[in-house]
């Protein structure tokens, strides 16, 4: 009997394997999308290949929950490291299809962003997004326009060569705005200067083309032009120095010139060496790593209380309510009657309690106040704390735009002693990344060797 009955379970389970299997091939026949295709990029020298790995495993463990096949492969020919997925479209367990769509994408962009803060890494900031959005939104004539875009070697770099070439001309700053004038720009005074070209459709900020476009840093530029490094021109991938012997004599006089110019910088700054710049540029890094982190400390703060002011009206306008039927719990006919406002009242403490345990040192400030009928000064307070927050915030990004200038301006003086040297990042990044699996594989070679040679002294 129990033969039969196993029997009986085998049978039925691999006809519903068929079945599974008949449906996701018909499925498979049907849908024209049989897998989906992620990248997830790092910023340059930021992330290793093995945790750049791990962040992508726990990233498909998230989104896909073990429902849909996929492969990954991590990437490491680029000046940033990024990871390739492609996932199946059809559950394997179910034969469900899977959904792509806008909200989707936000749940996989914000999980990216959440793995990403957990390991320490960058995320796309709001100003960066804005420019992702423009650039999908801008409609190219052709692939060729939108190539250049793309690259780079478009208006953002047109403006950019613009401004450092008229910021040496100029004799302050607004010789330099009507040069730039001059030179053909519309220019927008705000919050952050924008410039916009004749075949330009809107305004672009100079602070996203870098740290050292932001108008107090112009300013600053202007009257010290004169101890600007230049760049070090590459002779070997350059056709006019190819063509033009004059102009290589020049080119090497310049590069030389740059480099004397360049070693003597990074001198009066206190470096002794390549290695100790280097050392330099990365604790410049983690210390603007630190302020965005207390940026979007003080930014969270700042929305969780924009949130709580509507708690703390619901539970003032609620009170009454609620403390009638504290005092008569077990009267049946007031619940009754009154069950939505004390309901309301209890669902919006409880997120006033969650928000006090997040932020304790809002609790002196909240709990005595929040017993008033009006509670006109509590908001007054929470009001006046937003303020001190947002100052705080205003300071922070200060110190991060002066350590993105001095950011900036070492990585200028490195590149130029690489190029000069002949060691381009792409080349620097390529040996250390290549080096280190190199290294392991080698290590892995001589494990036998070294086990072998072990066992033989033991025998001795």
């Amino acid at each position: 009997m129990m033969r039969f009955m196993l029997q009986c379970i085998f049978a039925v389970e691999k006809t519903l394997i068929k079945n599974l299997n008949l449906q996701r091939n018909s499925l498979t026949q049907k849908i024209k999308t049989l897998a989906h295709h992620l990248i997830q990029s790092f910023v340059p020298e930021e992330v290793s290949f093995e945790e750049a790995h791990q962040v992508e495993i726990e990233l498909c463990d998230k989104i896909l929950e073990g429902r849909y096949e996929y492969v990954l492969a991590t990437h490491i020919d680029k000046d940033h490291i990024h990871n390739h997925i492609i996932f199946n479209s059809i559950d394997v367990d179910e034969g469900k299809i899977y959904h792509s769509y806008y909200g989707s994408y936000i749940n996989i962009r914000n999980q990216s962003d959440r793995l990403c803060k957990e390991h320490n890494l960058s995320v796309i900031n709001q100003e960066a997004q804005k420019e992702i959005n423009e650039i999908k939104r801008r409609k190219f004539v052709n692939w060729y326009d939108w190539n250049e875009d793309k690259k780079g070697k478009s208006y953002k770099s047109r403006l950019q060569f613009d401004i450092d070439r008229t910021i040496k001309q100029s004799i302050n700053w607004q010789d330099f705005l009507s040069k730039m004038e001059g030179c053909g720009y519309e220019i927008k005074h705000g919050k952050h200067i924008a410039f916009r070209s004749k075949n330009q459709q809107r305004f672009t900020r100079a602070k996203t083309i870098g740290a050292n476009y932001i108008e107090e840093r112009m300013k600053e530029r202007i009257p010290n032009k004169d101890k600007e490094l230049g760049n070090i021109i590459d002779i070997k991938n350059n056709i006019k120095a190819k063509t033009s012997k004059g102009y290589e004599h020049w080119v090497t006089k310049h590069n030389l010139q740059t480099a004397a110019s360049t070693l003597v910088e990074i001198r009066n700054k206190g470096f002794n060496s390549m290695e100790e710049l280097e050392r330099g540029i990365s604790r410049i890094s983690i210390e603007k790593k630190e302020l965005k982190r207390e940026f979007d400390k003080l930014s969270l703060e700042q929305k969780r209380i924009k949130e709580v002011v509507k708690h703390i009206q619901i539970c003032i306008s609620k009170r009454e309510h609620y403390e009638g039927y504290r005092k008569n719990p077990n009267d049946k006919i007031y619940m009754m009657m009154n069950r939505k406002d004390v309901e309301a009242y209890q669902k919006a403490y409880e997120k006033i309690d969650i928000f006090l345990k997040q932020f304790t040192h809002l609790r002196h400030v909240m709990l005595g106040d929040m017993k008033t009928k009006s509670g006109k000064n509590l908001f007054r307070k929470l009001n006046e704390h937003s303020k001190e927050l947002q100052a705080k915030q205003e300071e922070i990004a200060k110190k991060h735009n002066l350590l993105s200038a001095q950011y900036e301006e070492l990585g200028h003086l490195k590149v130029n002693m690489n190029e000069y040297l002949g060691r381009t990042k792409t080349e620097e990044k390529k040996e250390s990344v290549i080096g280190k699996i190199k290294k392991c594989k080698v290590e892995e070679k001589l494990k036998p060797m070294v086990k072998k040679e072990a066992s033989k002294e033991a025998e001795r």
